[in-house]
Order: structure tokens, then C-alpha cells, then sequence
């Protein structure tokens, strides 16, 4: 019986990480995940299921880290445009998020040398435009966070395509890199209200 109650805790217990790990990245799933994923398998002259599937999951896994690390220097207007976040639902702590996020870092890093050594690169680059972005404060920069968005993007592209890119992949990525820093303030038009209330002045229309 004991036994019992220990493994329903513990189903219990890892469906409510699962939860916490979905609530970090489920809201990037349509601006990251997606665009990414067709736009990679556009771009790739094979059509490997498996490779797909690494492919998502090494996506993903860095969304988590990028995401972790984001929103644990959350600014207050993170209270008004998004409640439901871990952190700020009380699902995590700020310091236990820390932690997770330079945990998820060296998973990272390992996870992508076992695919190639520019996989791995590429990885490292991610990382260090997440430590610029969060922990050098210039995603608080109109311009250089748009930049960092961007390159985040990019990286994320190349990780998630063929290890060699032609001239047309690299036109490719050039053209939608543009799309990307032209574009993507305009995710920000729904968090307005809470971006007032932190006095930030980030560009938009």
C-alpha cells in the first residue's frame, strides 16, 4: 500500500514538472517551434522521421533553457501580460530556476555533441546570446534586443537544419533573418499595459 501511495506521489510530482516545463515554453511554440521546424525542413533535402524528432527535441530543449533564464529576471510587467508563468504563479522559485537554467545549460551543450561538432557550436553560440540577452541586460535595448532575437532565430534554424548549408539555404535564412528583426516587436503590442507599468520603452509601431 505504502508503496503505492510513494508511486502515485511520484507520477504525480513528475506531471507537475511536466506541467512547469510546458508552461515555460508553450507560448513560443507558434513564434519558435513551428516556424522553426518547417522552415528547417524546408531547407533539408531529407525527410527522416527520427531525425525530425531529434530534431524537435533539441529545439525544444533550448527554448527551456532560453526560456528559464528569461523569465527568471522577469520585469514587473510580467505580473499584468503573463500571470500564468511559473515563476510568478509560485509553480518555482526564482533561485531553483537559476539553478535549472545552468542545468539545462551544460544538458545542452552535452545533448548537441552527441549530433556534430557544429550542432555543438551552435549551441554555444545560443548560449552566449542568452547570457547577453538576460545576464548583459540588452534585451532591455530596443535595437540589440532585436538583434539577440534574431540571432537567437537564426541559431536556432541552423541547429535544427542540415549540418552544411548551400547558397540557397544561406539566402534563405538571410531573407528570413530580415523578416525576423523587421517584424518581431510586434509580439510585444499585447504587453503594452504591463510594459507602462515598468516604464519600458522597447520600439513599436
Amino acid at each position: 500500500m505504502l508503496n503505492s501511495e510513494t508511486e502515485a506521489e511520484t507520477l504525480i510530482d513528475a506531471l507537475r514538472h511536466c506541467e512547469t516545463a510546458w508552461l515555460f515554453t508553450g507560448s513560443d511554440f507558434k513564434t519558435l517551434i513551428f516556424p522553426v521546424m518547417v522552415f528547417a525542413t524546408v531547407v533539408s533535402p531529407r525527410h527522416d522521421p527520427l531525425a525530425l524528432a531529434c530534431t524537435v527535441c533539441w529545439l525544444w530543449f533550448h527554448l527551456f533553457q532560453f526560456n528559464v533564464s528569461n523569465q527568471s529576471y522577469s520585469a514587473d510587467e510580467e505580473i499584468v501580460n503573463k500571470p500564468w508563468r511559473p515563476l510568478l504563479s509560485g509553480r518555482i522559485g526564482v533561485e531553483d530556476s537559476r539553478t535549472l537554467r545552468w542545468a539545462l545549460l551544460v544538458f545542452c551543450l552535452g545533448l548537441s555533441s552527441i549530433f556534430s561538432i557544429n550542432v555543438l557550436i551552435t549551441s554555444g553560440v545560443s548560449t552566449v546570446l542568452m547570457i547577453l540577452h538576460d545576464d548583459l541586460y540588452l534585451g532591455h535595448h530596443p535595437i540589440f534586443r532585436n538583434l539577440c532575437n534574431v540571432a537567437a532565430h537564426v541559431t536556432a534554424g541552423v541547429g535544427s537544419g542540415e549540418p552544411s548549408l548551400d547558397g540557397t539555404s544561406i539566402k534563405a535564412f538571410s531573407c528570413s533573418a530580415l523578416v525576423i528583426l523587421l517584424t518581431i516587436h510586434a509580439q510585444d503590442f499585447a504587453d503594452v499595459s504591463g510594459d507602462r507599468k515598468s516604464g519600458d520603452e522597447l520600439c513599436r509601431l
